[in-house]
């Protein structure tokens, strides 16, 4: 949730709950292949008299840039992006807008969408579900264009028919706007902005926010990695900005009594404020340690 309004619902997209694992596992695949390209150009320059171990450094080189290209592609799903790519659903004009990754924006009307539950496999992950809408052609069959309207919290399933209802409701029930205002607790302060530190450290922990203080613990280092690649990733990456004629469309009426952003946000109980930044800090002492370590015992070995 970014913002509501007697306007429009806006909405984060379905990546950005977990932003910061491409650029952590991507850079953790590249790693090691800017190594195999240095080591098999010095071993070509080396051994440059000798043609088949020349040979073998030339073609070790080429397969560790090929593989390590598709490592940057994978840092670039979120690294020198957007932010994030919000979803505006207008209940006025009954338009729904939503950035997509390639920078464009789809413009549809709310009433002509092919709404449905839709789920999604990563190599690493459980199945995701999401609420995905299709944009049909005239013939009312042919897809135009595809987009994920909503996703819950780490694509659960059991919250799917939640998220939806609120949805629907802000675009069709004639009280849906006080409901959703009052049931509306928090936002990401992200509308025109980033996250900032604190959200980013929020962000990136809150897989683990619903295990018990002690179960956390061990998880700080992974989890403050994913952190660190979030904040790559938000900070390397530019804030979206809705075009004016959007911006026109969607006008907001001076002092509406249904508006809530972050500048709305109660304040944070200590699990979900304060713990992270404990873990964010312990898990980063204890990466650094261990970076410092194998660094230092590489140069030992050689």
């Amino acid at each position: 949730m970014i913002r509501i309004n007697s306007t429009y619902l806006e909405l984060v997209d379905r990546w950005y709950a977990n932003k910061g694992y491409s650029v952590v596992y991507g850079t953790i695949g590249a790693s090691p292949m800017v190594y195999g390209i240095v080591a098999g150009i010095q071993v070509t320059i080396e051994k440059i008299n000798h043609l088949e171990i020349a040979l073998f450094g030339i073609a070790a080189s080429t397969i560790c840039f090929a593989i390590l290209a598709t490592f940057i592609w994978f840092i670039h799903l979120e690294a020198f992006r957007k932010t994030h790519y919000p979803i505006r659903l207008n209940r006025k004009n009954r338009v729904v807008y939503a950035f997509k990754p390639n920078g464009s924006i789809i413009r549809a009307s709310w009433d002509d969408l092919f709404i449905h539950k839709a789920s999604s496999k990563s190599p690493l992950s459980e199945k995701d579900y999401d609420i995905r809408a299709h944009v049909l052609d005239a013939d009312g069959e042919t897809v135009r264009e595809t987009f994920t309207l909503a996703m819950p919290h780490s694509g659960a399933e059991e919250r799917l028919l939640d998220l939806w209802e609120y949805i629907r409701r802000y675009m069709e029930d004639e009280n849906g706007v006080e409901k959703n205002y009052e049931l509306t607790q928090f936002c990401w302060p992200v509308n025109e902005r980033r996250e900032g530190l604190k959200y980013g450290i929020i962000g990136g922990f809150s897989p683990a926010a619903v295990a018990p203080y002690l179960v956390q613990l061990p998880f700080c280092p992974y989890f403050a990695l994913i952190t660190w690649g979030r904040l790559i990733a938000m900070y390397t990456s530019r804030v979206p900005h809705w075009p004016e004629d959007v911006e026109a469309e969607c006008k907001v009426v001076d002092n509406d009594p249904y508006w809530r952003d972050w500048h709305d946000n109660g304040e944070l109980s200590f699990k979900r404020e304060v713990v992270p930044i404990i873990g964010f800090v312990v898990g980063s002492v204890i990466l650094t340690t261990a970076i410092i370590w194998t660094l230092a015992s590489i140069v030992d070995a050689m």
